[in-house]
């Protein structure tokens, strides 16, 4: 057989790329491997197309992703003028969506982007040979009526299994080589017997729906069958059959194209979208139809059914601290222990992330649950071994019921979340079975996130500024903004009201720009007033690991015009415990450019000192829960002493917020405390009244007496 090269010295290809310097190389390519080819470009699907209707040519490569027609649809259009078209598509679409459209249309092949053009190449060889094989049998049939023994060549050289059989009685007179070699038979088992004789047919019902299309439209194309082989191996394939005459008797030419791989592959292309590719459960999608089916069958039957919501307590920390890898091999080890402690009637689910659904249908009773949730809060009671670590982990788990919690499959998940919700606010590792007091608080914390994103915006939000004193000067040095919402139906809310339905939905990302830049203006415009003052700043855990806080906090100094140097940014102890994989490079940018950074809240967590000394950090802010009983317990002015001591040993600045009396003043001023917050200094104000307690401060010295 002649070589692809000279095979395609008298084909033309027709190029279809948007991208006109793709659509160049790729022509060049394919010039320079193929001399002699004739390629027709075109840059979209509608002009791709009117090529093809005018010059038909023999192979289309063609991208996906294009203006005015999409590579799917034109390659469906030209199917339809010729189904044997060849058509190889090169896009940057591995999607599954694609590659279903793509396999149901016949597509010949599928290439990812960046082209691999030694893969292009191969490709394009065996379309040759195809061609080249299609030109002879082209000949060979042309020639037939000259010639028996042509014929016969053309016949057995078919890939595709071909067999001739008597319309009378339906025996095999002759088969082609590809027909032995796929079913397993040798000749002489085959002529003279029928396909029923031989077991061929897997459906015993598909011979008589062949002979009845062929009878009702004189041929048969592409009706799909199972054939079985010798050995018993299943053949999927498309069938096409025509009446023939052969020395004036009837028979029945058959082609049977074997789509064996390609089912295969359309079953793992669907599994693939009907499953979570890291633990093999079921995905969201695939639940939820679970779920529907499984309802319509509890209501026929008047049953009840329970779904579990879990969600893995801390895991962000597991994977922050040892890694993604390990996360994964986490949530694959809890995907098999889940599977092993539900019944087997049971459906698992991982639907996203950390979270994990079960279905439990046909409930008898409701202790059934019961027992199943107890086994799953004690199969994380043994360690997990990951990579030879053992990592401790559990999980908050929250039930609903059909029908006492809801009738519908959203209803049922949203009220196994909210149940979950409760459950992980008891520092998690528990369960709770949904019940009228978690609805009232699901839908008065759904209304919260409904208001708190529609809050800056509608102009609800208001900073207040508490006075900070230094003790080394007795004035006032700085201002720490303070946020309050103004709530439409509640009134006034404080930040711990709000702020932890904010972080976990992220409303507190465009909540925290909107504080910085705020605050940032107010102090800019109080400094050209005349006030020497600095600027405090109090950053959410979600907020110091956003990928933007650089870019956030560089913008919002660069916009009012404040000087890096009179902003300081409070991080939460807490942002330094969670994370392995803080956001140094950023604190050390901002650190450069003037801004100090405090640790807020100090002394209610974990974090060492040897971690902050790794740190820009220049503050540490004594929390008000050491402050409060000082002066009447000597324990806990030790520890408040112990953490000035060695603060100032590391050379921070040490603030001690909640100073609300006299004496607590006085004590601090004689451990050394560098700087004072509270309500004895000063409560927090709206800007205006803080401008004027702080100017009236200055004329008579802020110290309090």
């Amino acid at each position: 057989m002649e070589n692809a090269g000279q095979a395609f010295k008298e084909s033309a290809l027709l190029l279809v790329e948007d991208e006109s310097e793709a659509r160049d190389m790729l022509g060049r390519m394919l010039a320079l491997n193929y001399p002699g080819l004739k390629i027709y470009a075109a840059d979209d699907g509608l002009a791709g197309l009117e090529i093809y209707r005018q010059f038909k040519p023999d192979v289309v490569v063609t991208d996906i992703n294009m203006p005015h027609m999409n590579g799917i649809a034109m390659a469906r259009e030209i199917k339809q003028i010729d189904p044997e078209a060849t058509i190889v598509a090169v896009t940057a679409h591995s999607e599954t969506s694609y590659l279903l459209d793509a396999i149901e249309i016949g597509m010949d092949h599928y290439l990812l982007k960046p082209v691999n053009y030694p893969e292009l190449f191969r490709i394009l060889d065996r379309v040759g040979e195809k061609l080249t094989l299609r030109r002879l049998v082209a000949r060979q049939v042309a020639a037939l009526r000259a010639s028996e023994q042509r014929f016969s060549t053309i016949f057995q050289a078919t890939p595709d299994l071909l067999s001739i059989a008597s319309l009378q009685d339906g025996r095999l007179v002759e088969v082609n080589e590809a027909f032995l070699r796929a079913l397993g038979f040798d000749r002489q088992e085959v002529i003279g017997r029928t396909p029923e004789e031989l077991g061929l047919w897997l459906d015993a019902g598909e011979p008589a729906a062949l002979l009845q299309a062929l009878a009702e439209k004189g041929a048969v194309r592409d009706l799909e069958v199972r054939l079985k082989a010798k050995n018993g191996q299943e053949l999927e394939g498309l069938v096409s059959a025509d009446s023939i005459e052969m020395e004036g008797n009837p028979f029945l030419l058959t082609l049977f194209k074997d789509i064996s791989e390609r089912k295969r592959l359309e079953q793992i292309i669907k599994h693939q979208a009907q499953h979570d590719p890291l633990t093999d459960l079921p995905n969201r999608k695939l639940f939820m139809d679970f779920l529907a089916l499984e309802l319509a069958q509890a209501r026929r039957n008047k049953k009840s059914l329970a779904v579990l919501f879990l969600d893995l307590d801390h895991f962000k920390q597991i994977n922050d601290t040892l890694g993604h890898a390990a996360g994964d091999l986490l949530l694959q080890a809890v995907a098999q222990r889940l599977k092993r402690c539900v019944r087997e009637s049971d459906t698992v689910a991982r639907i996203g992330g950390d979270e994990f659904n079960v279905l439990m249908p046909d409930l008898a009773q409701t202790d059934d649950v019961g027992t199943v949730v107890s086994k799953i809060m004690g199969v994380f009671g043994p360690p997990f071994r990951l990579e030879g670590i053992e990592v401790q982990a559990s999980t908050s788990l929250g039930v609903s019921m059909f029908p006492d919690d809801g009738e519908s499959c959203e209803e049922l998940l949203q009220k196994a979340d909210g149940a979950m919700y409760v459950a992980k606010q008891s520092d998690g590792n528990s369960y709770q079975f949904y019940n009228d007091e978690i609805n009232a608080r699901t839908v008065s914390r759904q209304n919260m996130e409904m208001r708190l994103r529609q809050a800056v915006s509608r102009g609800e939000l208001e900073l207040v500024y508490q006075p900070l004193l230094n003790l080394g000067t007795g004035r006032i040095s700085a201002a720490e903004a303070l946020l309050r919402w103004h709530h439409p139906e509640r009134g006034l809310l404080f930040p711990a009201q709000f702020l932890t339905v904010a972080e976990e939905t992220g409303a507190i990302v465009p909540i925290g720009e909107w504080v910085i830049h705020q605050a940032c203006t107010q102090m800019k415009e109080w400094q050209e007033q005349g006030l020497d003052l600095s600027l405090a700043v109090n950053l959410s855990n979600r907020e110091f690991h956003h990928p933007n806080f650089l870019e956030m906090t560089m913008t919002a100094l660069s916009e009012t015009g404040l000087a890096p140097g009179s902003l300081e940014m409070d991080i939460p102890e807490r942002a330094i415990m969670d994370n392995a994989s803080l956001p140094v490079k950023d604190m050390l940018r901002l650190t450069e450019a003037g801004v100090a950074f405090s640790v807020d809240d100090f002394g209610i967590g974990s974090s060492s000192l040897q971690r902050i000394r790794q740190l820009p950090i220049a503050k540490l802010k004594i929390d008000r829960s050491f402050i409060r009983d000082i002066l009447t317990e000597p324990g806990d002015l030790d520890v408040v002493s112990a953490m000035i001591c060695m603060s100032h040993s590391l050379k921070l600045r040490v603030n001690a917020v909640g100073v609300e009396a006299p004496g607590q003043l006085a004590l601090m001023e004689d451990y050394g405390c560098d700087e004072v917050q509270g309500d004895l200094i000063g409560r927090p104000l709206p800007a205006a009244e803080f401008k004027n307690t702080v100017a009236l401060a200055a004329i008579r010295g802020a110290l309090p007496h």
